[in-house]
């Protein structure tokens, strides 16, 4: 399948990583040195590049694409 979607920015790969975790938006705000809102923001912008509504179908797709690794 082709995609006219823009790819993830480095730092939205990071936060899709930690969303694969698990963890909050305030704990990825702390792991990362971001805002809340800043984290929010990341969020919003990986559902709207991937074409889902939840973190969960970003976590399974950014697997299945192969942008993710499942955490160890």
């Amino acid at each position: 399948e082709v995609s006219v979607r823009p790819s993830l920015s480095p730092r939205e790969l990071e936060v899709l990583r930690a969303l694969a975790t698990g963890a909050s938006n305030k704990e990825i705000a702390a792991a990362l040195g971001l805002s809340d809102g800043t984290v929010r923001i990341h969020v919003s912008n990986i559902f709207a590049k991937l074409d889902v509504d939840d973190r969960t179908a970003a976590v399974t797709l950014g697997l299945k694409r192969g942008l993710i690794d499942l955490p160890a």
